[in-house]
């Protein structure tokens, strides 16, 4: 596939997601499926309609449909799971399930995507490398899901990550993992236009579960090993970001002794925005940081193993000092 026809689908997902996000949030507002403001993570000063998700759900599928016609490696699989994590989302959305309930839908799902060939290779042990996809697809899906706590951020964030994906597989020779990545890319563009603060729209759980895991299975579809074998941990960086504010919001609330999957002000975006940030300078700010570990894990497929060790290593120093540094903000 050409760069025009990867243009093509990217323009493609944005158009549907353009035209859909505004005519899901009149329909949500109509019949009342609203997120309404709390005093305490919810702050948004009027009810925000719901369900952006299903906006970048069908656009994405649309496009993809169009493109692969079911043709690709993993296609089925990747379709059965995200119709799997979408609907858990869409469901939890209505009504709020439990979270074993959540949890045994979302490795049902991974274990789809293994069985379609999207999993981790590099371990040596098939059974091992099992386990390492399916834990890995189910941590990044609620890794986004938790990150969808302010406007503009997930979608954002997202956007960035498929981007990055899809200049690895153009670089390396892929078809689908490019063509997803950018069909995906197009669908959080033309709903980031309306989630941007302050946001017209909300994607749900519906939305930030699929996104989750769909850069979860376009990160095992990708081969990074090419110049050095500790390249394959580049998704590491180029999901960096949920993946900090996860482990930084479960740190947190360990200390504080209480339940890592509940709802909290931890999170490092509303921290920053205690510290005295504008919301749009906490995206600016996490959009910076999703653009430079992006550009990092690009950069460990090309360096030798000493150089992409050192690059590791300065990203993990620098992870600690800001979780050090955001623990201490009030």
């Amino acid at each position: 596939m050409d760069i025009v026809k990867y243009m093509q689908v990217f323009a493609g997902a944005l158009a549907i997601s353009l035209f859909l996000t505004p005519t899901v949030r009149a329909a949500a507002l109509k019949f009342g499926i609203v997120d309404r403001p709390d005093k305490d993570l919810k702050a948004h000063s009027a009810p925000v309609a719901y369900f952006g998700g299903i906006a970048i759900f069908l656009s994405f599928l649309g496009v993809l449909l169009i493109v692969s016609r079911g043709k690709l490696t993993g296609f089925h699989g990747l379709l059965l799971g995200s119709w799997m994590v979408f609907a858990l989302g869409l469901i939890d959305d209505l009504k709020k399930l439990s979270v074993p309930v959540k949890f045994f839908v979302q490795a049902c799902a991974a274990i789809v995507l293994v069985l379609s060939g999207i999993r981790v290779d590099f371990l040596g042990n098939p059974a091992l490398n099992i386990i390492v996809s399916v834990l890995w697809t189910v941590g990044i899906t609620n890794a986004f899901n938790l990150l969808d706590i302010m406007d503009g951020l997930s979608s954002g964030i997202a956007l960035i990550a498929c981007l990055v994906f899809f200049a690895l597989g153009l670089a390396y020779g892929r078809i689908f993992s490019p063509t997803a990545s950018l069909a995906l890319a197009g669908a959080c563009f033309g709903f980031l236009i309306y989630n941007f603060p302050p946001a017209k729209i909300f994607m749900g759980d519906a939305g930030s579960l699929f996104l989750g895991f769909l850069l979860a299975a376009l990160s095992m579809t990708e081969s990074y090993s090419y110049k050095n074998s500790i390249a394959v941990f580049s998704p590491l960086l180029i999901l960096g970001v949920p993946l900090f504010d996860t482990l930084f919001v479960m740190c947190m609330r360990w200390k504080q002794g209480k339940p890592v999957y509940y709802g909290s002000p931890d999170h490092f975006p509303l921290r920053l925005r205690r510290a005295g940030l504008s919301v749009r300078q906490v995206l600016l700010t996490s959009y910076s940081a999703a653009a430079l570990l992006g550009a990092a894990g690009f950069a460990v497929t090309l360096l030798s193993p000493i150089m992409s060790g050192a690059l590791y290593a300065i990203v993990l120093v620098l992870a600690l000092v800001a979780a050090v540094k955001l623990s201490n903000t009030g």
